[in-house]
């Protein structure tokens, strides 16, 4: 399979106290097409800072990134936020929608600054439809419950078709019900050819995967090593 994402050598330097760490550490990993990658380590292990390297969204101080063939190293913020909006599909931590935005709005947010032709309100509405909670199209996101707000993320994160889409905790704030059904979205995704890498402290997520990595102090690991 060909590789979506490959991260070669990478390191994110920090300074704590005037001395200088590694968020994340010398970190190497490929993602194939239609692989599900689940990264698991405590809070302050470097995951967010991972996932915000490889979209694009944080320059690394050594190390490359390349996202479907295409490095990102020297590329300009608007190249990198057309990149994102083309190839990958980011699901933030917490309720990451804009509140003076409705459902729908929110969902088509990518579609209407990168349109990739077709019916970008059509499409919104059929992802809506597809995570069951169509009837929230008119509604504000203040107005949804947790998961019914993580679904509506992760539409917006398919809205463009993405090679690529990365979750940030995204049963972090949600009851055990709620982040199963979520990882169960994730899993038929993924069943449908969607490439998926997502980080989470929540051991229970693992099982849904395809491949487990652990991240700790910066440093990441094939395989879960919290397990007894």
């Amino acid at each position: 399979m060909a590789a979506v994402l490959n991260l070669k050598d990478l390191c994110k330097e920090y300074s704590r106290g005037g001395r200088p760490f590694f968020a994340v550490d010398h970190v190497s990993l490929t993602v194939a097409s239609g692989d599900f990658v689940n990264v698991v380590g405590r809070s302050g292990s470097g995951k967010s800072t991972l996932l915000n390297l490889a979209a694009g969204m944080l320059t690394a101080t050594s190390g490359s990134v390349e996202l479907d063939g295409v490095g990102l190293a020297g590329k300009s913020d608007a190249e990198l936020s057309r990149l994102r909006c083309d190839r990958i599909g980011f699901i933030p931590q917490g309720a990451a929608a804009l509140p003076n935005l409705t459902v729908l709005e929110n969902v088509m947010l990518p579609f209407c600054l990168y349109p990739h032709g077709g019916d970008g309100e059509g499409a919104a509405r059929l992802l809506l439809e597809r995570f069951g909670i169509g009837a929230t199209a008119g509604s504000y996101p203040g107005e949804l419950s947790g998961g019914e707000l993580r679904r509506a993320l992760i539409a917006r994160a398919l809205i463009n078709r993405p090679k690529l889409v990365i979750a940030d905790e995204p049963t972090s704030d949600l009851d055990v019900e709620s982040s199963r059904g979520i990882m169960e979205e994730f899993s038929r995704l993924n069943a449908e050819g969607v490439t998926l890498l997502i980080v989470s402290h929540d051991l229970d997520s693992l099982k849904y995967g395809k491949r487990v990595c652990t991240m700790s102090e910066g440093k990441l690991r094939e395989g879960n090593l919290f397990e007894a």
